[in-house]
């Protein structure tokens, strides 16, 4: 009978996936952060080249530094992500990784002579490449036993419905639970239970469950530039580019409970909910920028990015199996799809660059964005998105972001150095939640450089501290995890220069 009850469910799940989530918010912040990434010397100075330019990766800082090129190059940047997270749930330590390969960086640049013209103009440059601009690989896990399950949430929601028939409840939730036998209807009391949450009621002060999660995220966002660069006199450098974002993220999240041995649930001995999502999209912005040399040991620039205007195609399902003492019971929902907007917002950056003779360069970057500005939209002008809209402007702030990068030159050899500090984005604490999400990155590298050729290494780490929640918060869920992530890139470039 449930069965039957899961074809008509098909019917009944729309392909808008209009229910409001956090999770588009998270992802609205998420998307619209930039983590640049690139060459290996842009990387081993914190990404602090706004001022100085010559360097394919500056190009996506304030593309004015294409017009320091006074010849052609070609460049690729192979790498390798390591990340970390160590999480502290319910006084339980636990500790996760995991690696990725992937190419941050290749570029072509031509520069165009034009010193035997009659003109002021030294040179015209144009590039064309791409630039790793954030990376979304990441794994989550914590685990601790909780005194209140996840059941609780969803026993209370299909109760809320207030309805016996299953097919009224969400398609994506509560009805997976009731299709997989782990929700029933009571008719004589007239309301939907499981035994999980009978236990709960029975004995709250002395309840306990396992519980686990797990969230994979694996994706990125490369964004492909065409990029336009001069040199005015050797004193004023001015470039503008047209960026065409990718965007590709996937998201696995597993939210698992199994009973302990000290508590043994009659029938059901564990279940294991998960949800899967991925989104796609292309993304278009305009850069402007602008270097003036006052004097030949410094620099000073200035760019302006507009928004990102991304088109994102969203799909995703949920499932549940349920182990019982005799049997295993599987749910999976249809296919959800869903089309949306996402404009991020606007950034400024100024940048101050050192030339110490031959012998290095000193780079400060200040960056101001404000994420409160991000918005979404979709072609039904949905109430949900508006409601996210509203929240994003709350919660959310303005940012101040400062990078500092060293370079020093020993012959054909080169040593760098730098680093990254970011205010948090968030405006409002949630609930108990701790939202202060300042990074900081440390960096370094090394490279080799004869005329016609280069090659550079680099490593960069990545740390912030937050906080998440298993499942929904008071009253169903006191319990937060703590987690330290960093996060470690390893790039390699190598380069030609004709």
């Amino acid at each position: 009978m449930k069965k039957i009850f899961s074809i008509i469910v098909l019917v009944l799940i729309t392909q808008t996936g209009l229910f409001s989530q956090t999770s588009y918010i998270d992802n609205a912040l998420k998307f619209s952060t930039n983590d640049y990434g690139g060459t290996a010397r842009f990387i081993g100075m914190g990404g602090a080249f706004g001022a100085l330019g010559g360097e394919f990766s500056s190009i996506a800082i304030n593309p004015a530094g294409l017009g320091v090129y006074r010849s052609s190059e070609l460049v690729f940047s192979p790498g390798m992500s390591y990340n970390s997270n160590k999480s502290i749930y319910i006084n339980n330590i636990v500790d996760e990784n995991g690696y990725a390969v992937n190419v941050g960086n290749m570029g072509f640049v031509v520069s165009n002579n034009l010193e035997n013209t009659d003109t002021r103009w030294v040179n015209f440059n144009f590039g064309v490449g791409f630039n790793r601009t954030n990376d979304f690989n990441n794994n989550v896990y914590f685990q601790g036993v909780n005194n209140n399950s996840l059941l609780e949430v969803f026993v209370n929601e299909a109760n809320n419905v207030g309805s016996s028939d299953p097919t009224n409840l969400d398609g994506m939730y509560e009805f997976l639970f009731w299709d997989a036998y782990i929700i029933d209807y009571d008719a004589g009391a007239n309301e939907y239970y499981s035994e999980i949450t009978d236990e709960v009621n029975f004995d709250p002060d002395n309840f306990e469950i396992n519980q686990r999660k797990i969230i994979q995220t694996e994706g990125a966002v490369n964004e492909f530039t065409f990029s336009l660069g001069g040199n005015y006199a050797h004193k004023l450098y001015v470039g503008a580019s047209v960026g065409l974002s990718r965007l590709k993220y996937s998201e696995s999240a597993s939210h698992f409970e199994e009973e302990t041995s000290g508590l043994q649930i009659p029938i059901i001995n564990s279940f294991d909910f998960r949800e899967y999502s991925t989104i796609k999209g292309t993304g278009l912005t305009f850069k402007f920028g602008a270097i003036y040399k006052p004097f030949e040991f410094l620099r000073i620039g200035g760019s302006i990015h507009l928004p990102t205007f991304y088109s994102l195609d969203q799909e995703y399902y949920n499932s549940v199996t349920g182990n019982f003492t005799d049997s295993v019971k599987y749910s999976e929902s249809p296919l959800g799809t869903y089309e949306y907007r996402l404009n991020t917002p606007l950034r400024a950056i100024l940048s101050l660059g050192f030339q110490i003779g031959k012998i290095g360069l000193i780079d400060i970057d200040y960056e101001y964005v404000d994420y409160a500005k991000t918005k979404m939209g979709d072609e039904f002008d949905s109430k949900e998105v508006f409601d996210d809209n509203v929240e994003i402007g709350k919660i959310f702030q303005e940012t101040h972001e400062i990078r500092v990068g060293l370079e020093l030159r020993t012959g054909p050899i080169y040593y760098r150095a730098g680093g990254r500090y970011s205010t948090s984005p968030y405006e409002s604490i949630m609930g108990n939640l701790n939202t202060d999400f300042e990074k900081i990155t440390v960096a370094g590298g090394l490279g080799y450089r004869k005329k016609d050729y280069y090659i550079d290494i680099a490593f960069a780490q990545t740390y912030y501290e937050y906080e998440m929640i298993a499942y929904d918060y008071d009253p169903y869920n006191t319990a937060i995890a703590s987690i330290a992530s960093k996060i470690n890139k390893f790039v390699l470039t190598f380069g030609m220069r004709f």
